[in-house]
């Protein structure tokens, strides 16, 4: 019971993490995909996992998952240090990748346990995980950009309706989902049932170990889980579904394929993926495809440098403990003093990850404080600006106002004088006495017809009010005279040349003939329109 008890630990320890990190990733690529919403689903993955699971602790073809590593362990509580190791590897990756390579970590472990109570990995066995763990994410980055050109070029040569389109992407990317799903449980049975099937071989005891191992591990770590899922699915796979769907399949196929049997001959072999890195895999061959980055080079180099550290951190945290176990302190002493060197630059690392952070958010808080400050100064000068415009506004209305006021009060002084001064010519007796005032009634009010005073103050208001475009006009063209720049403020103005004539007191003809005098002098066609002409200047 106790030896069972030890297994079970032993087991749940790196099935936690899994549970938090790596089963995340396909249940987030899933729920990206949109299969994993469906009711049916949400049923059918976990029971396929399962099953999957409890096959592989059958004594049946997919023994071919722990090809070596179950041979000569020892059993009970010597397993232990295994899922302590991994823990260990995995926690300090964690500092360096979001996506750490537990199966990698779990691997070294059992490495390290066989070197310190066997004859320890063979370079054949080493070499091959080494070359296995290396072609599997450049496998997976290739088939995930190949497919994508394919489904690109599928929908792109394709004549149907876009939403029947993405129901058909949408089919796909179901069963897609749930072969990921098949392949990682079939590909990772390793880290569920390598112990159980260690101390009790092939059979019922350890499929029920290995489906109550997992199910706690899932159990425990549901809703941390639930929050890595969706940030996969709405952050890093915020994208449309012919990305999607490549990342389902290369992982699956990339999953699948490493769990054959035939792979020794090739000098690979079966062994357990990380689907975090899988997932960097083929974001990056999707990214290379469609010439536009899904993911950063630093997560890649992140990812990179966790999957190559695991498994050494793995193995000499494993081997130390067992050597502890044993009582050999030397050579512990050593193993623990490389693990602590390890360890140092881990921490450096991220010490370095976190200071570039902080000063890139101190620098960007700096940058918005300034922007903010710019902002402000910007809105108070043109409040400014706008005060001022207004205050000359209100003074040249209160002015229009004082000059209409002093305006009428001069016309009605004028008609009271000529009113009696007419009243005296009325009633003069002389003949010629009274021709005389009336030809001099009649010039004083011809001289009234001409407003030259009205005139002259209308012009100089136009000035003030169009002084920009005056600016402009006599900048263009300097050999304009003052009528013709008077006249080209009236048609700015949209005065007719009925008006024009009247306000500038000649004949409708003339005022045609110096419009076209000036339209001579600004260079137009016949064509041209003269009054937008002048008022796009």
């Amino acid at each position: 019971m106790l030896a069972a008890a030890y297994i079970f630990l032993s087991t749940l320890l790196p099935v936690v993490l899994l549970a938090l990190r790596d089963i995340p990733v396909v249940n987030g690529c899933t729920t990206a995909s949109g299969a994993g919403e469906k009711i049916y689903m949400k049923i059918l993955l976990p029971v396929a996992f399962l099953a999957v699971l409890i096959f592989t602790c059958m004594p049946n073809p997919g023994g071919n998952l722990i090809f070596g590593y179950v041979s000569d362990f020892p059993s009970g509580s010597l397993l232990l240090p295994v899922g302590i190791a991994t823990l260990a590897s995995v926690v300090l990756t964690l500092r360096i990748s979001r996506f750490p390579a537990i199966q990698f970590a779990f691997v070294g472990s059992l490495f390290g346990l066989k070197s310190a109570y066997g004859s320890g990995p063979g370079w054949t066995e080493s070499s091959a995980c080494i070359i296995s763990w290396i072609a599997a994410p450049l496998l997976c980055g290739v088939l995930a950009a190949g497919i994508y050109k394919l489904t690109v070029a599928l929908v792109k040569g394709n004549s149907t309706h876009f939403i029947i389109l993405e129901s058909r992407l949408l089919k796909f990317s179901t069963v897609a989902a749930l072969l990921l799903v098949v392949a990682y449980a079939f590909n990772n049975s390793l880290v569920f049932n390598c112990l159980p099937i260690a101390e009790y071989g092939p059979g019922l005891r350890a499929a029920a170990m290995t489906a109550g191992v997992a199910i706690t591990g899932v159990l425990l770590s549901f809703r941390r889980a639930s929050a890595h899922r969706y940030t996969v699915a709405d952050s890093d796979l915020d994208v449309e579904s012919e990305s999607i769907l490549p990342v389902l399949l290369s992982m699956a196929l990339v999953l699948a394929l490493f769990c054959a049997g035939f792979l020794r001959r090739i000098g690979l072999c079966a062994t357990p993926l990380p689907a975090g890195l899988l997932f960097i895999a083929a974001l990056t061959g999707v990214s290379l495809a469609r010439d536009r980055a899904l993911v950063e080079g630093e997560s890649i180099a992140r990812c990179a440098f966790s999957a190559v550290l695991s498994p050494l951190l793995g193995a000499m945290f494993c081997y130390s403990l067992c050597r502890i176990i044993d009582g050999d302190l030397m050579n512990t002493l050593l193993v623990l003093g490389l693990a602590g060197i390890i360890t140092a630059v881990v921490l450096f690392l991220q010490w370095q990850s976190r200071k570039k952070l902080q000063t890139q958010f101190i620098s960007a808080r700096e940058q918005q404080v300034y922007n903010a400050r710019k902002s402000l100064s910007a809105l108070e000068v043109k409040a400014e600006m706008t005060e001022k415009d207004l205050i000359g506004k209100l003074e040249f209305k209160r002015k229009e106002l004082v000059d209409f006021a002093v305006g009428v009060s001069d016309q009605k002084r004028f008609m009271e004088k000529f009113y009696e001064d007419l009243k005296s010519v009325r009633y003069m007796s002389d003949g010629k006495d009274k021709d005389a005032g009336l030809d001099r009634l009649l010039s004083t009010l011809r001289e009234r017809m001409y407003f030259s005073r009205e005139m002259n103050d209308f012009y100089a208001r136009t000035e003030v009010l169009h002084k920009d475009f005056n600016m402009r006009l006599s900048e263009a063209y300097p050999n304009l005279t003052e009528n013709e720049k008077k006249l080209a403020n009236l048609l700015r103005q949209g005065f007719s040349s009925k008006y024009i004539a009247s306000l500038m007191n000649i004949t409708p003809k003339s005022a045609e003939i110096n419009r076209y005098r000036l339209r001579a002098k600004l260079g137009l066609k016949r064509s041209d329109n003269l009054v937008q002409f002048i008022k796009s200047i």
